[in-house]
């Protein structure tokens, strides 16, 4: 791991008057409070985005947590004056990091303080101010822990910080009833998730069903979205896959109190990342050869100097803007420039550097971002929400990769169209044998989870085949085909198609038994429905006549599949792929003879 090197310079006093009788309580305090920093690392990577700064040692006051010790020093009339002091020493802790200023702080701010006036926003000025750090630096937390209204102020309050700091951060979103109206007013940078989201995302449908959209919903929006209280590796695994672009929890390290603890990449995430190798959701070498990575306009960049790459580069309309550390702001569109630049007093306004409405940061405009690890469907799907967008800002390791424009996308997908049309079934128009073998081959590099291979397999096809024709044969096949595609196309399964009344569903992290559950559940749709290519006679009689391989008249059950469903536990290496097809042949063997038709074999 690249571990921190940490500044020796010493840290500086809060600048408070401990010595007033009104700060007699917090004296008490400052012995004894500490801060603690936890990253945030990149989703793919585990390279550090920033850190968090959280509030250690309240026990020690006789308090059972950071909310209860805040509750009371709000009623002792102390929390602007505590909170004063916790962000000096988050300030005086963070720029003992080497590289700090490539990273971010965030810290959390108190509802009931911002409600209180601007004297807040003035504290974080001057801080900034005296450890030499700006505004990107500063990932200011905001959430509804204490109500935040329109009527009563608190919206405007947060407007104003976010005009003094150039962006907000939205914490514990999903914690209650008004995170959708703070997210429409303050447009975050950066959404946090909250850890009720997160916890056992794994095995929870529905939670997976509301992050999907959180998740589209941000990056439409152009926010970065941070899942909170990341544990486990299951629950890292469902986050990345469902886009979050960073990731903070016990997954990546516990907050740390001491400096020399704290890294600026955490392997144990590029770890989880590389034992998870699915090249069937990977677009990254398509979306690469297409990437306009035009170097972008910097927030901070003189006004003057934005005109002039636009006159120099007379085909650009528009021009991607990040932050002092790299992060994607928005766009900036020349357009936007004109109505000043042709206005009577344009110019000199332009020039004017006392007048804020004249900065870069008063011409950007929004822009959806996506992952640069993100499939071309999902980018797809953000650029689409926005018809009007020229395009999609590519974010990797959490800053400014480049910019996709629309014609680029297209162009993607459609290589992405011939790709799959020249391993798709022909019939089916489901992943065919090279897609599936490529799925397999991932299985064997991906020891750490747990996968479930079903083999489905059509019962007395031939003589339905024989006795309807080709054609009706076909249609059962695209029959069954649709049905699982439709049950299966989802997170954590894989549909393929190996060819004639053949099947396969690839199934990863999802528990056994709702496996096997899926499979019985996909057959007796099939059984049912299938039931509407024979004549009615047939249906009325549960079977047709037809010849044997031996050349007999004989009668067939109508159409049903077997299936044998085989699966490779947690830690277990993968057989071989010749050994793997021995036991696949007698599981399918066994699934004929088997009650339901339907086998479990553990390998």
């Amino acid at each position: 791991m690249n571990q921190v090197a940490v500044s020796p310079i010493a840290p500086s006093s809060s600048g408070l008057d401990l010595s007033s009788s009104s700060m007699l309580g917090l004296v008490r305090y400052a012995g004894v409070l500490d801060i603690a920093f936890q990253p945030i690392v990149d989703t793919h990577t585990g390279r550090v985005f920033g850190f968090e700064a959280l509030t250690r040692n309240v026990q020690a006051l006789g308090f059972s947590s950071p909310t209860d010790f805040f509750d009371r020093c709000h009623d002792d009339g102390q929390l602007a004056a505590v909170e004063e002091y916790l962000l000096t020493q988050a300030f005086d802790k963070f720029v003992r990091i080497e590289g700090h200023k490539n990273l971010k702080l965030f810290i959390n701010l108190d509802g009931r303080n911002i409600m209180a006036g601007p004297k807040i926003g003035m504290v974080l000025a001057a801080l900034r101010d005296r450890y030499d750090l700006t505004n990107a630096n500063l990932a200011i937390e905001v959430s509804e822990r204490h109500e935040l209204s329109e009527t009563d102020g608190g919206i405007q309050a947060l407007l104003d910080l976010r005009t003094q700091f150039g962006s907000l951060t939205l914490d514990d979103f999903g914690s209650g009833h008004a995170n959708l109206q703070l997210f429409y007013h303050v447009e975050p940078a950066i959404l946090k998730l909250d850890r009720f989201i997160i916890s056992s995302i794994g095995s929870d449908p529905k939670k997976v069903v509301f992050l999907q959209h959180i998740v589209r919903m941000a990056h439409l929006l152009g926010s970065l979205v941070v899942a909170e209280g990341v544990e486990t590796p299951q629950e890292y695994y469902v986050c990345r896959e469902l886009g979050c672009d960073l990731v903070q929890g016990y997954a990546v390290a516990k907050p740390t109190t001491a400096l020399n603890e704290l890294d600026l990449s955490y392997a144990n995430i590029a770890s989880l990342r590389n034992q998870d190798r699915r090249k069937i959701e990977s677009d990254l070498n398509l979306i690469m050869s297409q990437l306009d990575t035009t170097a972008p306009i910097r927030i901070d960049q003189d006004i003057m100097e934005v005109f002039d790459r636009f006159k120099m580069d007379r085909e650009r309309t528009f021009f991607p803007v990040v932050d002092q550390v790299g992060s994607p702001v928005g766009l900036i569109h020349e357009r936007d420039l004109k109505i000043i630049i042709y206005s009577m007093y344009g110019r000199e306004l332009l020039r004017n550097p006392r007048r804020g409405a004249t900065s870069v940061a008063a011409f950007v405009k929004p822009c959806t971002v996506a992952n640069v690890n993100a499939s071309t469907e999902k980018i797809l799907e953000i650029f689409s929400s926005l018809p009007e967008s020229e395009g999609v800002l590519i974010v990797k390791e959490s800053q400014y990769g480049g910019f996709l424009h629309a014609r680029s996308l297209l162009k993607i997908i459609n290589e992405k169209n011939l790709q799959l049309a020249r391993d798709q079934n022909p019939l089916s128009r489901l992943p065919g044998n090279i897609l599936i073998q490529e799925y397999l081959a991932a299985a064997a590099a991906d020891p750490a989870a747990s996968y479930h291979f079903a083999y489905l397999d059509f019962d007395h096809f031939k003589p339905f085949n024989d006795k309807f024709g080709f054609r009706t044969g076909d249609r059962a096949i695209l029959m069954c085909a649709d049905i699982l595609r439709s049950a299966f196309g989802r997170e954590g399964r894989f549909v393929g198609h190996v060819g004639g009344d053949d099947f396969f569903v690839g199934f990863r992290n999802v528990e056994a038994g709702a496996s096997v559950d899926e499979i019985r559940e996909a057959v007796a749709k099939f059984a049912h429905d299938v039931e509407s290519l024979y004549p009615a006679e047939d249906r009325h009689n549960g079977y047709i006549k037809g010849v044997s391989r031996s050349g007999q008249i004989q009668t067939f059950p109508l159409l049903s599949i077997s299936g044998a469903v085989l699966h490779k536990e947690e830690q277990r290496k993968l057989p071989g792929l010749d050994n793997l097809g021995a036991l696949i042949a007698e599981a399918k063997k066994a699934a004929k003879n088997a009650p339901e038709r339907i086998v479990r074999v553990n390998i």
